[in-house]
């Protein structure tokens, strides 16, 4: 039986949904939420509101709930959800009575997320501009002049963790035993073990150096390996090959829009720095070690050795995830767009 309160939980989800679609929250019909113009108030804890935007989105860092769904009021996500965020909020004004928020290290926290919060704003504005129709397809039609060029080859691969293993099978394979078979039995690429190791069609441009000569002297049918490729030890089968025809607008869509926003990103991340002061304390940041207070002790050197990557890391360019690719072949008859350089470890070779 449900109890009075959670009762009226629902009711009241329920009334904020329906002002939710009638306000033309929740999702559109391409999948994607838009924001809402005026958000509606699920709850209240001592006249705080609790909106039905944060209870969604709380469902769906918790998992009940997944990013393409609408918010149920009579759902165990809703009410789940709900519940935490009363609670949530129940401590954090017990927390500021107790006067925990006046706290050097709980004001240094706050101010940390409230920076997140802001910059994930910004990083969502870039985004909602990378994702615009006209801008993808303008980039597109900029550089279609350089799609539908060589050769496609469909792949099937075997994947091994040592060569004794991809040894063993290919003698079986030589015995006439079935490669799909073999695939599902031993690779330990599960991803594609199910189909036979399926790799699909892979352009032989976008092939590694090594795999792309083995290709070019394969017949259809034959087997190439086994090959090591910096992921294991690989036997693979050459199941057909054909001219490759340019990829649709579609297809590059969430492509572009990547590289659009990283482009939009790195350039605005430039400027600021350029414009910014930002002084690097060093020594704040150096890992304690043993022999500090003996060499603290022993006079300077004429010549001090510079600390090691592992000490003093470079702050110039600090470590983060690769570039996304240009999506569009770099040759002469392409990447027209002026805003289009190389990324970053171009030469290198793509795995297959």
């Amino acid at each position: 039986m449900v109890s009075p309160r959670r009762a009226a939980q629902n009711a009241i989800l329920a009334v904020a949904m329906l002002a939710l679609v009638g306000c033309g929250l929740g999702r559109d019909n391409g999948g994607v939420r838009s924001a809402p113009a005026d958000p509606i108030v699920a709850a209240t804890v001592n006249g705080r509101p609790i909106y039905v935007e944060d209870v969604r989105a709380h469902a769906v860092s918790r998992g009940w709930l997944q990013e393409t769904e609408d918010l149920d009021a009579n759902s165990d996500a809703a009410n789940l959800a709900l519940e935490e965020l009363i609670q949530i909020r129940l401590f954090a004004m017990e927390a500021e009575t107790r006067g925990v928020d006046r706290q050097p290290d709980i004001r240094r926290q706050l101010e940390n997320a409230r920076e997140r919060v802001l910059a994930a704003a910004i990083y969502e504005e870039i985004a909602t501009r990378a994702a615009d129709p006209e801008t993808i397809e303008r980039l597109y039609r900029e550089n279609s002049a350089s799609l539908g060029r060589g050769d496609e080859v469909h792949l099937r691969h075997i994947q091994f963790d040592s060569r004794e293993a991809a040894d063993a099978a290919k003698r079986r394979l030589d015995q006439g035993e079935r490669f799909e078979a073999l695939a599902f039995e031993l690779s330990i690429e599960r991803d594609t073990a199910p189909d036979g190791g399926d790799l699909g069609f892979r352009a032989i441009d976008d092939l590694t150096t090594v795999m792309r000569e083995q290709v070019e002297r394969t017949t259809v049918g034959q087997l190439i390996g086994p090959i090591q490729l910096e992921d294991g030890w690989h036997v693979f089968r050459v199941d057909d090959r054909r001219s490759r025809g340019g990829p649709s607008l579609e297809e590059l869509r969430p492509r572009i829009s990547e590289w659009l926003a990283y482009q939009e990103s790195s350039q605005l991340t430039e400027r600021l720095q350029r414009d910014a002061r930002i002084e690097y304390m060093r020594e704040a940041v150096r890992p304690s070690r043993p022999q500090d207070e003996e060499e603290s002790a022993a006079p300077p050197a004429a010549a001090p050795e510079r600390p090691t990557p592992a000490v003093e890391p470079e702050v110039q360019t600090p470590a983060g995830p690769a570039p996304p690719p240009f999506p569009f072949p770099l040759t002469s008859g392409g990447a027209t767009t002026q805003t289009a350089p190389a990324p970053a470890g171009e030469e290198t070779d793509p795995q297959p």
